[in-house]
């Protein structure tokens, strides 16, 4: 696709968007679409973070990733936000589609996610105050580790989950996607930490968007007690269910985009337990 064709693929999302998502905190002014170069990426994101989110900072490795890899990143701001494109991008219209829905979800979900206050405004990024002394104490640093994770998967999982349901059009079941979410489990334990929760809430969401989810979140009893097993996998298996049917539960309120910090931190400490699980299941293999 031509660069004009991605930006009139842009606008077209854009349009979509607001008029298939309920009560849309902003209008099509309230979003500004810039495009750049990879190698710019970095740079015009300070610079819009400046205009229009001057209390976000891209730190060293974001900006690694935005020069290298990052195709779109969503910018929020309490009034304008916007989307950093990476020109230089080469993928298809429908798969362009999905990206730019995915990011205008990341706004819309920020936006809507505590009754107009943003989680992170309340809760922090994740990162305990080392020189505060009231939250020095295990507990609290257990617990920020579990919101952090938690928000950035839930964060992304919602973002992907619904640019599947709204625009790919695609209907799947298990086993069209099986290979393809082994493959992301499996980069849990090899990835960074942030390449991690971003696998894991790619998986997590092919999965329940499966036409065969029931059956994907109550397996028969057999697999469970199958003695054949490597040593961890049932425990794997368990953990990346509790997983899974605590974000469809999640996905069958009347809002889902709306949470809580319970079910934020129950996201992340499950998750750490499957992390923790997959390791030594794979160690086994």
């Amino acid at each position: 696709m031509t660069l004009d064709e991605v930006k009139l693929c842009a606008d077209e999302t854009l349009t979509y968007f607001l008029k298939n998502m309920p009560d849309v905190p902003f209008t099509r002014d309230d979003i500004i679409i810039h495009f750049t170069r990879q190698k710019d990426m970095a740079r015009r994101a300070k610079e819009l973070c400046k205009k229009y989110v001057p209390d976000k900072t891209i730190n060293d490795s974001q900006a690694q990733q935005l020069v290298t890899s990052i195709a779109a990143n969503a910018l929020i701001g309490k009034e304008k936000s916007a989307v950093l494109v990476c020109e230089d991008y080469k993928t298809t219209k429908k798969e362009w589609r999905m990206l730019f829905f995915h990011e205008l979800m990341h706004i819309f979900c920020a936006k809507t996610e505590m009754d107009g206050l943003h989680f992170i405004d309340i809760y922090g990024s994740g990162t305990t105050p080392e020189f505060d002394p009231e939250y020095a104490a295990p507990e609290f640093i257990i617990r920020d580790g579990y919101l952090s994770a938690g928000y950035y998967i839930w964060t992304e999982f919602i973002a992907h989950y619904y640019a599947l349901l709204k625009v790919s059009g695609d209907t799947y079941g298990f086993p069209n996607v099986v290979d393809y979410v082994y493959e992301l489990l499996g980069e849990v334990n090899i990835a960074t930490d942030e390449l991690s929760k971003g696998s894991f809430a790619m998986a997590c969401s092919y999965l329940l968007s499966c036409c065969d989810v029931a059956e994907i979140l109550n397996p028969p009893n057999d697999i469970d007690d199958n003695s054949n097993e490597v040593p961890y996998e049932k425990e794997n298996k368990l953990a990346l269910l509790n997983c899974l049917r605590l974000l469809h539960k999640q996905l069958q309120s009347t809002k889902p985009w709306r949470i809580t910090e319970d079910f934020i931190e129950n996201l992340g400490s499950k998750y750490c337990w499957f992390k923790t699980t997959n390791s030594m299941y794979l160690a086994n293999l």
